[in-house]
């Protein structure tokens, strides 16, 4: 993530004058039975592991700063103004602070959803857990992105949906 962001941060100085470039990443990587999960910005990572629904990232967003403080409160932030408005990115030039990491072990039938804030502004936990019953991981994404896209979403929708499975020697 370090690097990307000092790639952006060197390709935004040849563009025209106060033009800034920003995006925002999520990425997950698989070693030794653990699963790392790395954020910046808002978009994010949910855990679906049977009923349950975990959120693995935090969005890097006025509006849930201001929530971690309790200024807001999680509907407030949700239709803020602040909401879109990050305070660390890829192409930030101030961030002085690591990239959250989170980790997990994958059990059988776990489905991990990385997501760009144009999706998962338009779904909620109950969209999460019907994907279980997806015949497979890209029909599930396929399932969310239109979901997102009938309920309004204008913004970039894009997301990877991992299943995983028992392994062979199980």
């Amino acid at each position: 993530m370090a690097e990307a962001n000092q790639a952006i941060i060197a390709a935004s100085q040849e563009q025209p004058h106060n033009s800034r470039m920003g995006t925002t990443a999520v990425m997950a990587l698989e070693r030794q039975g653990r699963v790392f999960v790395a954020s910046l910005g808002d978009s994010r990572a949910y855990l679906v592991r049977g009923d349950e629904v975990h959120l693995l990232t935090i969005d890097h967003s006025v509006a849930q700063e201001l929530v971690n403080h309790g200024v807001l409160s999680e509907s407030e932030a949700k239709h803020s103004p602040l909401q879109h408005v990050l305070y660390r990115f890829l192409g930030c030039t101030q961030m002085d602070e690591r990239t959250d990491v989170v980790q997990f072990a994958p059990e059988p039938g776990d489905l991990l959803l990385l997501a760009s804030d144009g999706l998962t502004n338009y779904i909620d936990e109950n969209d999460l857990r019907r994907i279980r019953h997806c015949p497979d991981p890209q029909n599930g994404c396929e399932q969310l992105v239109q979901l997102s896209l009938d309920r309004g979403s204008s913004d970039n929708v894009t997301c990877i949906l991992v299943a995983f499975e028992a392994k062979d020697d199980e």
